[in-house]
């Protein structure tokens, strides 16, 4: 009976440990590390539906993420225990989890920017610092092999150059008893370096843009873009589901750097909403808010919404979009005095797979929001609707993009490019 039972338990064991949802071979549970840590994973779809996102997090705090279903990274690891998890969805929002803790010996290589798995854009700095028992009396940087810079001393704080393409960027310390740490970094760099002054998209030939209006371009590749989950559901305090964005993607793209947005899950109809704050400026008035956008599969989004945002004089005017593709139900725009959608006539037939041109006509009238118009895809439709701003004491501009979940929480993703906001 004894060998039985334990024959039962070894079986048991053996069950579950092939069936885990996500293996991760380093770091071993228990173990004590220097910096950085190395983290391999790999995540095993459940059922018929293949892993859309991985993420990595030290101590509640996320530190990589790619649409993959392994990772294979460094991550900083300072003096003390430290728990790490390995976070993945799949395409139907199933979740699965896997953690290790570890203890940090204070020494090795820590990294400030950039940071595991970033997308660089030409010019990008590099800050580090090493430790040891021993003293430390060089560092020195690597790209792809070929040393690109080098320092005496435990710091770097360094401006490098990557062109595009790939780059694999390692960051080497030696102390004063000939102690080697390293810290490798996997890095992109898009097909052309995105700046502001960029050419923007071409607006559709039915919108006329003054010669004195204001360009921002390229907004999709701007930094301090900023997200929120719950904040996006209604009267903010919706579900919380995974969500994400990366820019610089390669493919797809229009001008080969767009930015691509995720949400994931489990919970019904969640949202994620990310917006960028641009400078204010009270004495815009007129809006046109022009970009290509590219879904997967329309059909899984409740909502496609397309923002922007203005405050200024104590009034907020809201701007807000959304694209019914999921059922082609058109276009609705926000009322903002009565914190609601409005239907409108205006159709929005969205192309699954491609780029979709889009264009936005606004104004604010005294204190009114005036939805102009809306073309997508070369036709032009009127809108010609007002409604009342609210009030607020605060000053910006900013555009939104927000991603709405049906009732089954499919993964949907999204692709951004040539984001560009005229105003005057």
């Amino acid at each position: 009976m004894n060998f039985a039972l334990r024959a039962a338990v070894v079986l048991m064991a053996l069950t579950v440990s092939s069936f885990a949802a996500i293996t991760m071979t380093s770091p071993a549970n228990g173990a004590s590390t220097i910096s950085p840590v190395h983290v391999m994973a790999q995540a095993n779809p459940n059922g018929a539906a293949p892993i859309a996102q991985i993420q990595v997090y030290l101590d509640g705090q996320i530190a990589y993420q790619a649409a993959s279903n392994t990772v294979d990274t460094y991550i900083n690891a300072a003096a003390g225990p430290h728990t790490i998890v390995v976070k993945a969805w799949d395409s139907a929002g199933g979740q699965m989890t896997q953690q290790a803790t570890v203890n940090g010996t204070g020494t090795g290589i820590f990294v400030g920017t950039p940071g595991p798995g970033a997308t660089v854009n030409g010019a990008t700095q590099v800050t580090a610092s090493a430790a040891s028992a021993a003293s430390i009396t060089a560092m020195q940087v690597y790209d792809n092999g070929t040393s690109i810079y080098q320092t005496q001393g435990g710091s770097i704080n360094t401006s490098v150059n990557l062109a595009p393409g790939g780059h694999y960027l390692v960051i080497n310390a030696w102390d004063a008893s000939g102690a080697v740490y390293t810290f490798p970094l996997n890095l992109s760099a898009p097909a052309q370096t995105i700046t502001q002054d960029t050419a923007p998209a071409t607006v559709a030939s039915q919108v006329q843009i003054p010669s004195n209006a204001t360009t921002i371009a390229n907004i999709d590749q701007l930094p301090n873009w900023e997200s929120c989950s719950a904040c996006a559901g209604i009267g903010g305090n919706g579900p919380q589901d995974p969500y994400s964005m990366t820019q610089g993607v390669a493919n797809p793209a229009m001008d080969g750097a767009s930015a691509t947005f995720w949400l994931g899950g489990t919970v019904p109809f969640g949202d994620a909403l990310w917006w960028n704050q641009l400078t204010p400026n009270p004495n815009a008035s007129h809006f046109v808010y022009d970009l290509y956008f590219w879904v997967s599969n329309p059909a899984v989004a409740q909502g496609l919404e397309f923002d922007v945002n203005q405050s200024v004089g104590g009034m907020k005017y809201i701007f807000g979009t959304e694209c019914d593709s999921r059922t082609n139900g058109g276009w609705r725009i926000w009322d903002t005095a009565h914190a609601g959608w409005v239907s409108t006539s205006a159709t929005c037939t969205v192309q699954p797979n491609a780029w979709n041109h889009l264009t936005w006509q606004f104004e604010r009238v005294g204190n009114q929001t005036h939805f102009i118009s809306v073309t997508l895809n070369g036709t032009q439709q009127t809108i010609d609707k007002y409604f009342n701003a609210e009030n607020v004491n605060a000053q910006e501009i900013n555009v939104a993009f927000q991603l709405d979940g049906d009732e089954h929480q499919d993964a949907l993703q999204a692709w951004l490019d040539k984001v560009t906001l005229y105003y005057w």
